[in-house]
């Protein structure tokens, strides 16, 4: 018998303790810690749910309202017609507003020996109802975030001009906006963060990418400016005095003052509006 658990990282610490209670049970037990790097994930995962005898959901809120990975994988279970069992592991706002509102529920705690049972017993009635997949298979999801890994690379590869920093920073934004999974929301602000330490990026968008943290919670200081000796005032704030700081190219300096950058700039003495 080959179970798969779908779980939020939220939930991560009552799923271990599930599956070592399974494990210790003789049952073959799948998660996606076991995923090893360079593995093309999703795949795996989609994979994992079409061979399974029995899909184990983790139940919470973090995983029913939270966690796009989870929905997805537990839609494609249920279109692949794999047995169900739903396992709470966490608190849950409405039972009657989901999917999974029709199976029974079965109530686990690492704490409470009894639930442990309810859980293997649970497992066993719902393996007896395994049938074959279905021919065609349904389609398989798209991976969840790919849109952000898309960005991420653009990222990666560099070398972006100013409206194509200016978009991927659009993007992120209203990722922030449109995402409340906590891990993803970081990772987000992760991408924001290395964007801003690229040689490349200019600084119309790191001056864009620093309001954005500030407004997130992610308080960075000013990293163009190689700022000379700084007042008493200025150092008790931990802000450059104004000044001109060289840019990322060393091109040019760039005007610092009252605690942002202008778009002023100077080419060798010459002033002039943000050549980047």
């Amino acid at each position: 018998m080959k179970l798969f658990i779908s779980y939020s990282r939220l939930d991560e610490e009552a799923v271990k303790a599930l599956t070592r209670g399974l494990e210790a049970a003789r049952l073959n037990v799948w998660r996606d810690h076991e995923l090893q790097g360079g593995d093309n994930w999703w795949s795996v995962i989609l994979e994992r749910i079409r061979s399974c005898s029995v899909f184990l959901f983790a139940l919470s809120d973090a995983s029913i309202n939270r966690s796009k990975p989870c929905k997805a994988e537990l839609e494609y279970a249920i279109a692949l017609r794999r047995p169900i069992v739903p396992i709470q592991v966490g608190p849950v706002a409405s039972m009657r507003a989901m999917p999974l509102a029709e199976l029974q529920i079965v109530h686990y705690s690492p704490d409470d020996a009894t639930s442990g049972f309810a859980v293997f017993s649970a497992v066993q009635m719902a393996a007896a109802r395994i049938a074959p997949l279905p021919q065609p298979l349904p389609p398989a999801p798209p991976i969840p975030y790919g849109y952000l890994l898309a960005l991420s690379r653009k990222i990666d590869v560099g070398g972006l001009t100013l409206d194509e920093q200016m978009r991927i920073i659009n993007d992120l934004r209203q990722a922030l906006i449109d995402e409340d999974e906590d891990a993803v929301r970081a990772d987000i602000l992760r991408m924001l963060d290395e964007m801003r330490r690229k040689p490349w990026t200019v600084v119309r968008a790191d001056q864009e990418i620093s309001r954005i943290l500030a407004s997130n919670g992610e308080v960075r200081q000013p990293e163009r400016p190689v700022a000379p000796a700084v007042s008493a005032a200025a150092e008790r704030r931990d802000i450059p005095p104004p000044g001109w700081y060289p840019d990322p190219t060393r091109r040019h300096e760039w005007r610092w003052f009252d605690g942002d950058w202008t778009p002023w700039a100077s080419d060798r003495g010459v002033t002039v509006q943000d050549p980047l």
